[in-house]
């Protein structure tokens, strides 16, 4: 799981506009109950809460809630505990939702009043969906729900508008995820114990007429006639999947990658045949390290695929952009702020992921 994607949960969960003030101002939160100070401004418990609760329930409504305890790689080499990584990303979300907003006056951007008619209605139905427990427990008001929204409401207008000057995008070939079948013919044995053992010559050339015996089936399909003279392809006789059943090709598979993933896994030279291809042609017989393969293209450029990669590329790029304007206003608003320094752990704990 990309601990990431909690980004992109925070900042939207929270769908907001400026909402009418006909409420009393919210207070400064008080030192025993402030997880963290940032340019000046105490946040509460009840604030950061409000966040946390929200990834909690969205993470567990997906994972379920053992997710808490799970490690996820964060780096080749390393690990680290979902609930702590969850845990730091929520401050740090919570703190370019503030810088965010603070940038609105300066570039001129406010909410409408139909968003501002659009917060209320969701903060009086977050607020009322919320227990008398977590009310009393976090000590939450409508206020601070209503001012959480504000915020994340503005916040998410400057993201927006900043992200729209930057034209961020993501060509279709830079995407490109393509869908393949191999009918793979190993030209290996594995032991029980793992150990790998290859082919002897003969071994390997018997491998190979089969292969070629494959090929011939597929773009040879059988004919069928019928009593009035018609005829058709018996296309279930040459179904790719069908064959490596009858030839008992268990590593035989169809794949979607992208160009690079081809060429790591098979090479260079067959990820540039394979590219030759046309959509719904197949190959010939190739061999690789490992053995002979025969490839169906399915797709060279699999639309739902690629459409979904290129939408990751994108929220990659625009994180990685924004990360530099972060950056920067971080030294401008609070130089000396850090999570490890500047967060009281021993108040923050008061909010409990695992159960």
């Amino acid at each position: 799981m990309n601990k990431k994607f909690i980004s992109a949960i925070l900042i939207c969960c929270f769908v907001l506009s400026l909402a009418a003030c006909g409420r009393h101002e919210e207070p400064v939160a008080s030192p025993e109950d402030t997880v963290f100070t940032f340019g000046g401004e105490n946040i509460s418990l009840g604030e950061v809460y409000l966040y946390a609760t929200t990834v909690k329930e969205d993470y567990e409504s997906i994972y379920g809630k053992g997710i808490w305890g799970v490690d996820i790689s964060v780096t080749r080499d390393d690990s680290a505990n979902m609930e702590d990584l969850t845990r730091r990303d929520i401050i740090d979300d919570i703190v370019h939702v503030k810088l965010l907003q603070s940038r609105a006056s300066t570039m001129k951007i406010a909410l409408s009043e139909d968003e501002a008619s659009e917060v209320s209605s969701q903060t009086d139905a977050f607020y009322e969906n919320l227990t008398d427990e977590q009310i009393e427990n976090m000590d939450l008001t409508y206020e601070m729900v209503q001012k959480v929204m504000q915020e994340n409401a503005l916040a998410r207008k400057v993201y927006d508008s900043i992200i729209d000057e930057a034209g961020i995008e993501v060509s279709d070939e830079d995407a490109r995820e393509t869908t393949f079948y191999d009918l793979y013919f190993e030209c290996y044995s594995v032991a029980s114990n793992g150990d790998v053992t290859g082919f002897s010559e003969d071994e390997k050339e018997a491998q190979y007429e089969r292969a070629l015996q494959a090929y011939n089936t597929l773009i040879n399909p059988i004919e069928s006639t019928y009593n009035d003279g018609t005829s058709e392809s018996n296309t279930s006789s040459t179904n790719i999947e069908g064959l490596a059943e009858y030839y008992g090709l268990h590593n035989s598979a169809y794949y979607t990658m992208t160009p690079s993933e081809i060429e790591g896994i098979y090479g260079k030279d067959i990820c540039e045949s394979m590219y030759g291809l046309e959509d719904g042609s197949y190959s010939l017989v190739t061999e690789s390290e490992f053995g002979y393969h025969i490839f169906y293209m399915k797709a060279l450029t699999d639309r739902e695929a690629t459409d979904a990669r290129k939408q990751e590329l994108i929220v990659s790029k625009r994180r990685k952009y924004m990360d530099t304007h972060y950056e920067d206003w971080l030294k401008k608003t609070d130089p000396d702020f850090s999570y490890e320094k500047s967060v009281d752990f021993e108040v923050y704990d008061s909010i409990k992921f695992a159960e």
